[in-house]
């Protein structure tokens, strides 16, 4: 019996953390335009359906909108191009299919030849780009036209409980709470409404709605020149090879090498259908360490809170007006993400290669969070390694995957140079 209850209090905790996460993806896709109740209840109901696939194709694991993937693809793909909603999810509709085909092609020969420290350093970017991406939502910095950035007003509402829903999240982490982010984002929220910041509904709950808006509104070509389309096409290269480094490390992580390939395919599946739903691509859940993977109870338990989440989209869009909310879950997952890498470091031991691997890291490190590109941030890191192994007498050892790949992101800045 208790044996029973700790794994229905770790589906609890999973639910809990992946509402979070839901949510703040919802509050991200707003931001391009899409409908928060459409954005929400498509997310959690195909969240919902998806572990439960995963889980029936033996991967126990809970799949949610990735937070880093939607903020990049939102705040630098979408927004700063000035591109609707609708394309966001025709670039992950292609990706996923482009993902889909490589894996299938030649899933085992990319397994064999691509460097483990490509997936890591991926993972510390990712981890932050999505710190600084919730201090700037926070406005705990800001632009400058002097510096890099700068530390934004303490005056201002938004700055000052931002940066004080993630200190006490960042409390929680630090005492290896599993519902760290949930806690900061309720006791955030929570401060906020007292102060009057934002306002519970006349009706909190609500039948799902907006579905209908957001199936099947994927854009999957521009008209707007060659220059547009080239930025659409290499963002869906970049997009597929993100996701697939995210999808390998995380598989092996949470079920090992077995069969790992196969799981990796169904996830670029999974997420070719989502975008048609109007989901942004999924991938495993970090919340998914804190459940028991051995038993399939956790899985159900938050899987039947996902679907009970479906009715509380009115408070969660009310929520979306100060986003104050969202600093610690955005902020918070990069803090995670980054324990999470710091856990192993994948280096080569040997002098030469370990120095190639070392600048390939800070190249990614430093790139994605300062400019926000990821096509821009890969294909240098990419480029680098590959210079910096052939410079250190190790030209042999350079997969042939990496060859194409940096040659296909040279071929992508000559055309941007010129165009």
């Amino acid at each position: 019996m208790m044996k029973v209850g700790h794994k229905a209090m770790s589906g609890i905790t999973m639910a809990a953390g992946s509402i979070a996460s839901l949510t703040a993806v919802a509050m991200m896709l707003q931001q391009a335009g899409m409908d928060f109740a459409g954005s929400y209840s498509a997310c959690v109901l195909f969240s919902a359906m998806s572990t439960l696939i995963a889980s029936y194709k033996g991967l126990p694991v809970v799949l949610t909108p990735s937070l880093s993937v939607t903020g990049y693809l939102v705040f630098i793909v979408a927004i700063s191009h000035g591109l609707g909603w609708q394309t966001v999810l025709g670039m992950s509709f292609l990706s996923s299919v482009l993902g889909l085909l490589l894996w299938q092609v030649g899933g085992r020969w990319s397994q064999e030849n691509l460097p483990p420290v490509f997936p890591w350093a991926i993972k510390l970017a990712l981890a932050g780009f999505l710190i600084y991406l919730g201090l700037k939502i926070g406005r705990i910095i800001i632009t400058s036209t002097w510096q890099v950035t700068m530390l934004g007003d303490s005056a201002n509402p938004l700055m000052y409980w931002s940066v004080a829903g993630l200190v006490l999240t960042l409390s929680f982490i630090a005492g290896n709470w599993p519902q760290a982010l949930l806690a900061g984002m309720l006791l955030t929220g929570g401060v906020t409404f007292a102060e009057g910041f934002w306002v519970i509904p006349a009706a909190p709950f609500f039948l799902p709605e907006g579905l209908l808006g957001a199936a099947g509104q994927l854009l999957l070509l521009l008209d707007n020149g060659m220059q547009d389309s080239a930025f659409y096409m290499i963002t869906v290269f970049s997009l597929g090879v993100m996701l697939s480094a995210i999808h390998w490390s995380t598989v092996t992580a949470f079920a090992g090498q077995e069969e790992a390939a196969k799981k990796v395919k169904m996830l670029f599946a999974v997420g070719a259908v989502g975008a048609w739903l109007g989901v942004p691509p999924l991938v495993v859940s970090p919340t998914t360490a804190a459940g028991d993977r051995e038993s399939p109870t956790g899985i159900f338990v938050t899987v039947a809170i996902l679907v009970l989440a479906l009715f509380c989209e009115p408070v969660l869009a009310a929520v979306a007006d100060f986003p104050a909310m969202l600093v610690p879950v955005l902020a918070g997952s990069g803090f995670l993400l980054l324990l999470d890498a710091l856990k192993a470091c994948p280096l080569p031991a040997e002098g030469d290669e370990r120095q190639a691997a070392v600048l390939t890291t800070c190249i990614l490190v430093l790139l994605l969070p300062l400019t926000g590109n990821f096509a821009t941030a890969l294909g240098s890191a990419l480029i680098g390694y590959t210079l910096f192994m052939c410079m250190a007498g190790k030209v042999r050892q350079v997969a042939k995957i990496i060859w194409l790949i940096s040659g296909i992101f040279v071929l992508y800045y000559i055309y941007g140079s010129i165009f």
